[in-house]
Formats: structure tokens, C-alpha cells, sequence
């Protein structure tokens, strides 16, 4: 197994060479990014031409306020994606506090752990699944032993690289944790309420929440946005590209205290996010009639895509989770799935830990749509 293929979703370049497919005939499915973007319209020649302006910018942000329930200005800071923001982040809260070890709670999206690696931070991932991690967060004083979390997340098809960290001593050593909600690759949500008292835990205590909400555009209800003027510790990422299928524009925010707010935009920089991206995602934050719908039509599409890889497995694969925006299952015959897609030109997620997991984005399309359910009948009938 090539694990290049496997590190992310998206890596379709590599799929058509090892396929010996063209680029352009593959569908890929690896993604959790809408498949029907939001539509840019046409972008005044003025946006290409210039550097942004601080109206840019203030525009930007309001309409990113009003997105997210941000009570209060001063809050949030636009950058080229979430993933800058990643990066970035472990080296802004160094300078403020003494940090020696971080917990990630997982599996989860990889590139959390290397940026506070990088960083010279020791690393713990908390390897669960998402009914433990939930569990964690909600009974601090009730955590599962070690062997409940390995024994439950190796029953779900997941092959640890490490062994799980004794849950009981991390909240005590850790100075920062990093949680993905809602979880990808499984979808595992915690609501708003048990997040808000465990950041409040942490913050009584002098640690630090991060919390990546780059999922949580289809359940909103969820976020902590609205929240952050009373949660000084917490740090909330938030992805534009995801939901409004822009990915390529690298815009994302950072929600969190002024002073750590204020700190990331100057270490970001001037014009760190282009002008054309800044006006798009202003325009796309604001329409709330484009979103409602987007919401209704990923929910329709997500409830679809379990029905038909349910039948094409013979009931056999189990849905681990996910969101309206990527489905996770579990099966052993997985793997052969994939490898049935991939010679159709289908692309969709595997993982080096967890062979028997396979992540489907969405299709999007009509045409996308039947062509999937076409080559999942296919292997119905091979079965």
C-alpha cells in the first residue's frame, strides 16, 4: 500500500498514475468538500489588479461574524486556510505560555500532530472512538480505562501505530488539547454544551482548548462561536472551502481571544489572503437562501450515499459515521470495493491504520450520482 495515496483525501494525480487513468476521467470522492460549489459569479477586474484594502478585509470579517454568531468584533482573523492557521498556531501560543505536551484526540485529521511536533511540543494522540471520545469529554472524573479505548477502537477496524495513553492522567498532563468537531474521518459530534463546560474545565485550570470546527458548517448548532468572548482558552478553527466547495481559494478563520487573535493576524501578515478570495467568501458567508438549501441538498445526498453502498455491500458495511459532507464505513470487503471503484475511474478514501475503512465523499451531480451507483451495482452483482 502506497501510503502517499492514503495520508490524504485528494490525492487523485496519484490514483490516475497508479490506475493509468487520465486526470480528467476520474471522479473523486476522497474529499470532504461540497461537491457543488458555491457560484463565484463574476469578480471585478479591480480585485486582480489590486492589493486588497483594509475594506477588504473588514468586510470579510464582518460577514464571517455574522456567519458564525460572533458576538462581539475583535474576534476573529481571516488567513489562506485553516491549514496555515494549523501551522501557525503552535508557535503563537509558545510565546505565551510554557507548553511541554498536547493531547489530540482521534483518529483524526493528520496534520493536528506535526504542527505541534514541529513546534518541539510532545505529542499525545488519544487513539478512541467517537462514542469514548464523547464520553471523555462529558465525564472528566469517568474516563475509560486504557484497554476499554484500544479494545473498542481495534473492534471498529482501526490498527493503532502506538498504544493508547492512560485517558485517566491526561487532562491533568496536558496543557493543550486539540479536538476535531464534528470528528473527521468519523463524524463524532459533541454538543455545544458538554464542549463548553470542558473548555471552561480546561480554562480554570490554565489550559487550552483547539477546536477545529471545520466540519460544522452543516450543523451549526454545534458551534462554540458564539460563545468565545467567555472562553479566553479556547481557539476555534473554522474552514470556508469545505461547505462552500472553494477549497482552492485557501480562505479559513480563527476564532479566540483579541490578544492571540491580533497576534495571528500580524504574524500572517499583509494581504495574506487574496482579494478575489475575500470578496467571494464575503458574498458566499451572507447567502443565507444558498446555504439553507446547500444544507438540505449535502443531508439528501449523505442519506442517499448510505443506501447505496449499504446495497452494493449486501448490508454488509457498517456506517461508522460522518457528516453531511463525508460518510465513513467499515467492512473487510472494503478494501476490494475500493479497488473495484478505482479500476472505473472512482476515487474514494482509504487508510493505512484501518484497512477495512473507506471515507466516501458526496457525488454532487446527477450524472456523478448515477455513475457511482452504476459501478456499485456492478460490484453487488460481482458479489
Amino acid at each position: 500500500m502506497n501510503d502517499d495515496l492514503f495520508h490524504h483525501g485528494g490525492a487523485i494525480d496519484l490514483a490516475a498514475k497508479r490506475y493509468g487513468i487520465a486526470l480528467d476521467q476520474w471522479l473523486d470522492l476522497s474529499t470532504g468538500i461540497n461537491p457543488l460549489p458555491y457560484d463565484i459569479g463574476d469578480i471585478p477586474v479591480e480585485y486582480w489588479q489590486r492589493l486588497p484594502l483594509a475594506r477588504d478585509l473588514e468586510q470579510v470579517l464582518g460577514a464571517a461574524e455574522q456567519y458564525y454568531g460572533i458576538p462581539v468584533s475583535g474576534h476573529i482573523v481571516c488567513a489562506p486556510g485553516t491549514q496555515a492557521l494549523i501551522q501557525l498556531l503552535p508557535f503563537v501560543l509558545a510565546a505565551k505560555m510554557p507548553i511541554k505536551k498536547v493531547a489530540v484526540f482521534g483518529p483524526t485529521y493528520g496534520e493536528h500532530a506535526p504542527a505541534w511536533q514541529r513546534a518541539g511540543m510532545f505529542t499525545t494522540e488519544i487513539q478512541t472512538t467517537a462514542q469514548i471520545r464523547q464520553h471523555v469529554i462529558a465525564h472528566l472524573q469517568m474516563m475509560p480505562t486504557n484497554a476499554d479505548a484500544k479494545a473498542s477502537l481495534e473492534a471498529s477496524g482501526w490498527q493503532s501505530p502506538h498504544d493508547n495513553p492512560a485517558l485517566a492522567s491526561a487532562i491533568d498532563d496536558h496543557d493543550v488539547f486539540v479536538i476535531v468537531n464534528p470528528n473527521n474521518p468519523d463524524g463524532g459530534v459533541t454538543d455545544a454544551k458538554t464542549l463548553y463546560d470542558f473548555a471552561n474545565h480546561l480554562q480554570d485550570r490554565g489550559k487550552y482548548l483547539i477546536l477545529d470546527e471545520a466540519f460544522a458548517d452543516t450543523c451549526p448548532e454545534n458551534t462554540l462561536c458564539g460563545h468565545i468572548a467567555e472562553l479566553e482558552n479556547t481557539v476555534i478553527l473554522r474552514s470556508f472551502g469545505k461547505f462552500f466547495g472553494l477549497a482552492g481559494m485557501r480562505v479559513g478563520f480563527a476564532v479566540g481571544a483579541p490578544a492571540l487573535i491580533a497576534d495571528l493576524a500580524d504574524r500572517l501578515g499583509p494581504w495574506s489572503v487574496p482579494g478575489p478570495a475575500l470578496h467571494i467568501a464575503t458574498q458566499a458567508l451572507a447567502d443565507k437562501n444558498w446555504q439553507q438549501k446547500t444544507r438540505e441538498n449535502l443531508h439528501h445526498q449523505a442519506n442517499w450515499l448510505d443506501e447505496q453502498v449499504l446495497r452494493a455491500t449486501g448490508t454488509g458495511a457498517k456506517l461508522l459515521g460522518g457528516t453531511d459532507l463525508l460518510r465513513l464505513y467499515a467492512w473487510p470487503g472494503l478494501p476490494a470495493l475500493q479497488q473495484h471503484l478505482a479500476q472505473r475511474g472512482i476515487w474514494v478514501r482509504g487508510f493505512a491504520h484501518a484497512p477495512t475503512w473507506l471515507r466516501f465523499g458526496l457525488p454532487g451531480t446527477q450524472a456523478n450520482m448515477d455513475r457511482l451507483a452504476t459501478a456499485l451495482a456492478d460490484f453487488q452483482m460481482l458479489g
